[in-house]
């Protein structure tokens, strides 16, 4: 059967896809040997055939928005016969949502002697694995939407909420019966250090030690998305875990950094929705805390051109 399903995908793989109105460019597609897992780099080999007077490359903004990211790729030119050429590639590549996906067609721009053209590799199906694995003895149930647990920690967020909108109702009648009003105290402090304050409080909760891991990964995870909305404005609260890691790129972390990211939310899911046991719950914070200081020093490097570019257009004044 399997066998049946790989030699179906290079029939597929072969089917030509039109470059202009008279030629032809054709792919042969080798999908990676095992099953790659979520958010792990896994490699693609492609073999495409086009006519010579062309060169060939992928489109890397061609997976924006799908369920794959392309994080780098490199050719090695083949031999040209009969007006063709050929050139095999290696694609580098995470996925972003479990189970049997599509990979979708992937956009190649042909370019030379001045002409441009372009055409798309066909698409295939390819399963992917959860990033770790559940303990043996453990049934796995569904996977339920990311937000079905006890959110404690979003309730506490909005007591303070309140509490803090009660005060400014009290100084604003106060002020306006003629009363001087003390001046609100306000959180000076940059998302990180809110942040880093948050998680001590998750460690500190006890959850762990009591065994209560799915509230414990629950308030670790809701620290990074609280971070994520404070820091680059992304709506971490309301996406999804698919969806959340998609956006990490829009931070300007590096590959290394996002990637950690999206393995710890993955994890954290697993505690919460398929009772995964962690080995190590105080090295997941530990972990956490080096992704937190990640980002921010990603946000800092932004924070600095910005600045930069602001004095450069000052002085050109």
């Amino acid at each position: 059967m399997k066998k049946a399903a790989l030699l179906l995908l290079a029939a597929l793989a072969l089917a030509p896809v039109h470059a202009g109105a008279e030629e032809t460019v054709s792919f042969k597609i080798t999908p990676p040997a095992g099953k790659p897992r979520l958010a792990e780099v896994f490699k693609l080999e492609v073999e495409a055939s086009f006519p010579e007077k062309y060169s060939i490359r992928p489109d890397t903004t061609s997976l924006e928005g799908q369920d794959f990211g392309l994080l780098s790729y490199s050719g090695e030119p083949g031999k040209a016969a009969g007006g063709l050429k050929t050139e095999k590639f290696e694609l580098r590549l995470q996925a972003f949502t479990l189970g049997v996906s599509t990979f979708p067609e992937l956009a190649w721009a042909l370019y030379g002697a001045g002409a441009q053209a372009s055409a798309k590799s066909p698409s295939f199906a390819l399963e992917i694995l959860p990033a770790f694995e559940s303990k043996q003895d453990e049934d796995i149930r569904d996977i339920y939407p990311p937000f079905r647990y006890f959110p404690w920690l979003w309730l506490a967020a909005g007591a303070l909420a309140a509490a803090a909108a009660g005060f400014l109702l009290y100084r604003r009648l106060r002020r306006s019966s003629g009363m001087l009003a003390a001046p609100a105290w306000t959180d000076a402090r940059d998302a990180y250090h809110r942040a880093k304050d948050r998680l001590g409080g998750v460690e500190r909760s006890g959850l762990a030690a009591a065994g209560k891991l799915k509230e414990y990964y629950s308030g670790l995870a809701a620290v990074l998305r609280f971070y994520l909305v404070e820091e680059f404005s992304i709506q971490a609260d309301l996406m999804t875990t698919a969806a959340l890691t998609r956006e990490l790129k829009k931070t300007g972390a590096d590959i290394k950094s996002t990637l950690r990211a999206r393995e710890f939310l993955q994890k954290a899911d697993l505690v919460k929705f398929a009772r995964l046991k962690p080995d190590d719950a105080k090295a997941d914070a530990a972990a956490l805390q080096e992704v937190l200081t990640e980002f921010n020093r990603a946000a800092e490097t932004a924070r600095a051109a910005a600045q930069a570019a602001r004095q450069e257009a000052v002085n050109k004044q």
